[in-house]
């Protein structure tokens, strides 16, 4: 058997009419990215049963209907034909072709045909899996499902399992028999269905009238455990809260108070460092004191002028009279001094004052000393004063005497202010000692602060999730103030244990009907006249138990030879594509329930019966791959690539075992690099002549190997397009 022919018309972006004719090998189908060529593989598992919109990926039924473009107008019936070779009978019908259909319309009608003749969808699944395919199977592996293989749980590896080794159609026989056993139930009007849940349904009557009254019990005393516990934890939170809050805002406040000082001290600190008033101050009295030595220094020059060289002046007895050159040198002299004091006393320049002044004094006295020949002596105060020859020598004496008083209060303010500066300065290190201290303590009273606000938010949080809960459990909070409640006996989670232990028993007796003990005498009666039955319906179980267990030995049998098989395949192809490394398939067993476990069922013989069969069958297949140069076994740690290759590995073994008519490869070779993608277009060349391939891929190696090529475009009006060619033609064409 293999697919012959493929029509699709209106099924997603195949607007028109479109036919994939098939031979046996390999077919590739190739296109750029969203040309529709995925939609081949989505049509053949849509007309195959596949019910869910995802997998066919849409999000609502008639997303599989072409939904219409610009230039073309949408449809309003998608129809998808399947014609497969049927000539060597695989699946047990009089036709050599076997066609199916399925048309789906916009108002949500939809019909299945076999061979033209109306069907339903279970018809077609059987003879599918008959045939050893369906959508379901790994004859149809899509983008995404070839790393879902791996990442599947065992169980749901198990499922796929069922379809490879070819058991899945005892398992809808076996179902088949399962769903006659229930009918059996159903069909003696309901009384085995009723007898089984008359029987604890007869004990739990029982039970409930004595529950009755011992319910009324366990809410009395859970109403009033509830209020006790509720209103001690309530006084307890808000007691809680208060001491925080107190706390809080006596931290606070001593932080404020921590704070004016050290803003306090800090003003101090900046008054002592940053003291630019004072230092104006200073230059200000420098600067003055300057300018009065440069003014008494142009008056004695003056004065030297007039004393040596005025007309009128009177020689004094022992007292020279100076040369021209004398006084040519004296003026070189003062001009000198005036430059050094123009140079190291300028406003911009920063000097050791009192050291600057020293120097100018020195030379000023050396100046003066070289005058003193040329002056008269002082005059004594027996002496009577002389009357200068010129008046402006005694006006100009009289400024000198003025000038030298001035600046000499001048230098002693200056030398005032600066013993007052040094001493304030001398208090600097204590000052920023109880700064730093002030501020390691402010520091401290504020993360202390901190802690105790998230302290008091722990509490603000529990105490609002408490009125939650009190409003869950009672309704309001107006209940426990309405008068004090007395103190539970139990400690706080004694009490919430054995509330929340009373209310689990409120839970597991539930609500009780008042007419129960009616409903009991009733139930009884029937349970009574049920009983007389059991015995017909006891020999139609054992028959049916029968032909499942011979349903399930064949499965165990075929599934252990099958699997054995898809192993060993498993293991050759893992080690082809990864040039070396290990792999291994292992079944996995359920776990064996205890004895006594799920009684309330066991009364029930097929139910019974299946719970055995579960306790002896394998529940799932984990999936061990280690590659070469690795010690890791666990197939979630693989890489993309790798996990990709394992799974490749794993669907070529299953193909070599039990290979299916034909096989839909949806991309899977993505994630392959070149070599692999070699290794990979030999395994389904090799697989060939087992099964027909088709296979939609942007893998030149895999084109390679196809005999038939389909191109997939799409148009400016939004729909696919198919181009064709054979690949044996196109080589005979080149050779011509």
């Amino acid at each position: 058997m293999y697919l012959k022919k493929l029509e699709i018309n209106g099924f997603k972006s195949f607007a028109k009419k479109t036919t994939l004719e098939f031979t046996r090998g390999i077919t590739a189908v190739v296109g750029p990215n969203g040309s529709g060529k995925s939609n081949v593989a989505d049509s053949l598992r849509w007309v195959m049963g596949e019910q869910s919109i995802k997998t066919l990926r849409g999000k609502k039924s008639e997303d599989v209907i072409f939904s219409g473009s610009d230039k073309k107008a949408r449809l309003g019936l998608a129809e998808v034909s399947m014609e497969l070779d049927n000539r060597d009978q695989k699946v047990p019908i009089d036709y050599t072709d076997l066609a199916i259909t399925r048309r789906l319309y916009r108002s949500g009608d939809s019909d299945y045909l076999i061979n033209g003749a109306k069907s339903k969808l279970s018809d077609i699944n059987l003879l599918l899996t008959q045939a050893n395919f369906g959508h379901r199977t790994y004859a149809i592996i899509g983008q995404g499902m070839i790393d879902n293989f791996l990442l599947a749980t065992p169980e749901e590896r198990k499922e796929f399992f069922d379809e490879a080794t070819g058991v899945k159609q005892y398992q809808i026989k076996k179902n088949q028999t399962i769903v006659k056993l229930n009918q059996v139930w159903q069909n003696l009007t309901t009384a085995n269905v009723r007898l089984k849940e008359m029987e604890p349904q007869l004990n739990l009557l029982t039970r409930q009238v004595k529950k009755l009254n011992k319910r009324k019990e366990i809410e009395a005393e859970l109403t009033a455990l509830r209020l006790a516990y509720y209103y001690a934890s309530w006084q307890t939170v808000n007691e809680n809260y208060g001491n925080e809050l107190s706390r809080v805002q006596a931290a606070e406040k001593e932080k404020n108070i921590m704070e004016q000082s050290v803003q306090a001290l800090g003003n101090e600190l900046n008054s002592v460092t940053q003291n630019s008033g004072f230092n104006r101050e200073i230059e200000n009295l420098r600067a003055k004191h300057q300018a009065l030595l440069d003014e008494k220094i142009k008056l004695k020059e003056q004065l030297l002028v007039l004393k040596n060289l005025s007309p009128g002046k009177t020689s004094t007895p022992g007292v020279k009279t100076m040369t021209p050159d004398k006084i040519n040198e004296f003026n070189a002299a003062l001009i000198a001094l005036i430059a050094f004091i123009e140079k190291n006393l300028s406003p911009d320049k920063q000097v050791d004052y009192l050291t600057t002044l020293t120097e100018i004094n020195s030379r000023l006295s050396q100046l003066l000393s070289s005058l003193s020949p040329y002056l008269a002596p002082p005059k004594t105060k027996s002496e009577p004063a002389a009357t200068p020859a010129n008046p402006e020598i005694a006006r100009l004496e009289n400024a000198i005497v003025s000038l030298e008083k001035q600046a000499s209060e001048l230098q002693e303010n200056i030398k005032r202010m600066l013993s007052e500066d040094e001493a304030k300065r001398s208090n600097l290190w204590q000052v920023q000692q109880k700064y730093q201290l002030s501020q390691q303590k402010y520091n401290q009273l504020n993360n202390q602060l901190n802690e105790l606000r998230v302290a008091l938010a722990r509490v603000e949080t529990k105490k609002f999730d408490l009125r939650q809960e009190i409003i869950q459990e009672l309704g309001s909070l107006d209940t426990l103030n309405q008068s004090p409640l007395p103190a539970p006996k139990e400690d706080p989670l004694t009490a919430q244990n054995k509330i929340n232990r009373l209310k689990a028993q409120l839970e597991m007796i539930g609500g009780l009907d008042p007419e129960i003990e009616s409903e009991y005498q009733k139930t009884q009666k029937r349970f009574d006249f049920l009983t007389g039955q059991i015995d017909d319906l006891n020999k139609t179980i054992e028959s049916l138990k029968k032909i499942i267990d011979e349903l399930n030995q064949i499965i165990k049998k075929q599934m252990t030879a099958s699997f054995s098989e898809i192993n060993d395949y498993f293991q050759k192809y893992f080690k082809t594509l990864f040039n070396g490394g290990s792999a291994e398939l292992v079944m996995t067993k359920e776990e064996i329930k205890p004895e006594g476990e799920d009684e309330p069922l066991m009364n029930n013989p097929a139910i019974n019966f299946f719970q055995e069969k579960n306790n002896t069958t394998y529940s799932g297949i984990e999936i061990h791959a280690t590659p070469p140069g690795k010690k890791l076994k666990s197939i979630n740690i693989l890489s993309g690539g790798e996990r990709a290759l394992t799974s490749i590995a794993l669907i070529c073994a299953i193909i070599s075992s039990n290979p299916a008519p034909f096989v839909v490869l949806d991309e899977v070779d993505a994630a392959l690099d070149e070599s692999n993608s070699i290794r990979f277009a030999q395994i389904l060349s090799d697989l060939s002549h087992k099964t027909q391939f088709i296979v939609i891929t942007h893998n030149r190696a895999t084109m390679e190997k196809a005999s038939l090529l389909y191109g997939v475009t799409m148009g400016d009006d939004g729909a696919s397009k198919l181009i064709s060619i054979r690949l044996e033609d196109s080589n005979n064409y080149i050779s011509r």
